[in-house]
């Protein structure tokens, strides 16, 4: 094993030689940035080689899911039983949902949450969120900016050194308001290829804010353009992380558990990469060689725990948080929340408000939240406002990469939506 991991570095090596040069051509041609999503069909088999010869992934727990469930008695049991089952068919490994209407709640899981060991997949799993950790984390924001700890006014450069944001093309002169709505045009680190190298070698490493901005020096900026004014990038939410520790003296995720978490009662939500993840977290799949068959990727890192993703929960206490936030409106004032759903277009369906998006507008009635998308995992967690209804969901499946999975993914995604707005 030693010499195959040695043999792999090699490998690593040689293709990170082989990439960078191709990527800034690739950028050179076409104006735009040699993707994660290029880059990840590119090194498949690499990706093979190297999560062989890392240590063994440990079995997700079987659980017993004991809660109060009325959903057989809801008019749309059937019909929701029927999407998440319809998906399992269609090659999902694992899906769970909650939804929330003037009926009641409706609950359902299915599928595996750890194939290899034949654990199902329950509600009370947990499963990794993603990027919905931006929205947890935007939340943190605006408890502090109405402590007085800190404004989204104000400009970056207030909390985060001169030195660093002179390496950030992009960042001179940006607010916090600009970070949390993507419209800063500040290069996207998760589209780094050299920094998927580096998880891919090194995949249960817990990475630093520093380490991750490395890969984020010397990148060219989005260019920002009406009607689309904002860029996605995870590394807005990197430094929003950083703009918080300064303006407090205190770690963010510490703050995250103390204001938000540990209020709401949310006892099954970790983030991963400041605090260890249980082993009642369903594991996360991605096929690799894109011929039908998945393979566990759990042990792969993304950086996990800097602002930008991270979260593992389970639907429970992710409804929690949502009507908590939305609905009772008890973590934030109103001003807060009408300054968070302050909007820029990213794309056709995408806006980006400040730590949360507003999607499925083309849909009879949008909804407000956060989607999460991670090579392993992906979930949604929406407010429709307009219908006083709530959706929660996990997959253990990822869309960060292509495959022929990805497209029954947001198929899922769609008819989910679709049957919940009928």
């Amino acid at each position: 094993m030693k010499n195959k991991k040695s043999e792999s570095t090699v490998i690593l090596n040689l293709f990170q030689h082989l990439i960078y040069p191709f990527k800034q051509r690739f950028r050179n041609k076409f104006g735009m940035t040699f993707n994660s999503f290029l880059f990840l069909s590119t090194v498949i088999l690499l990706l093979a080689i190297i999560t062989s010869c890392k240590k063994n992934i440990e079995a997700t727990k079987q659980l017993d899911c004991n809660f109060i469930d009325s959903s057989s008695t809801l008019p749309k049991n059937n019909i929701y039983k029927g999407v998440i089952d319809k998906y399992i068919k269609k090659g999902l490994p694992g899906i769970s949902v909650l939804v929330t209407d003037s009926n009641g709640t409706w609950v359902g899981a299915s599928g595996y949450a750890d194939i290899k060991n034949g654990v199902k997949f329950t509600p009370c799993h947990i499963s990794k969120a993603a990027s919905i950790t931006k929205l947890l984390v935007g939340t943190l924001l605006f408890k502090l900016q109405e402590e007085g700890k800190i404004n989204a006014d104000d400009k970056i450069s207030k909390y985060i050194d001169k030195s660093i944001l002179d390496r950030i093309d992009g960042a001179d002169g940006r607010t916090i308001k600009q970070l949390m709505t993507h419209t800063t045009g500040i290069f996207d680190v998760i589209t780094s290829s050299g920094f998927y190298l580096a998880v891919l070698n090194n995949p249960n490493k817990r990475w630093t804010q520093m380490e991750l901005l490395k890969y984020v020096y010397g990148q060219k900026s989005y260019a920002l353009n009406n009607p689309y004014p904002a860029h996605y990038s995870s590394t807005n939410t990197l430094l929003l992380s950083m703009c918080i520790e300064k303006a407090t003296g205190e770690k963010h995720e510490k703050l995250l558990r103390e204001k938000v978490l540990t209020p709401l009662g949310m006892n099954d939500t970790y983030y991963q990469g400041r605090e260890d993840v249980p082993t009642s977290a369903a594991q996360g799949y991605f096929d690799l060689y894109n011929n039908g068959e998945i393979v566990n990727v759990s042990n792969l890192i993304t950086g996990s725990g800097n602002g930008y993703g991270g979260i593992y929960s389970n639907v429970f206490d992710l409804q929690k948080f949502i009507k908590a936030l939305l609905i009772d409106k008890t973590i934030l004032s109103q001003a807060s929340l009408d300054q968070m759903q302050t909007y820029a277009q990213e794309k056709d369906d995408f806006f980006c408000g400040m730590g949360i998006i507003k999607k499925f507008t083309k849909k009879p009635n949008y909804g407000i939240g956060h989607t999460g998308r991670d090579l392993g995992y992906v979930a949604d967690l929406f407010y429709f406002p307009e219908r006083n209804i709530t959706m929660v969901f996990f997959v253990n499946y990822g869309t960060n990469g292509e495959s022929s999975l990805k497209q029954v993914f947001f198929d899922f995604e769609s008819e989910l939506v679709d049957k919940i707005l009928e």
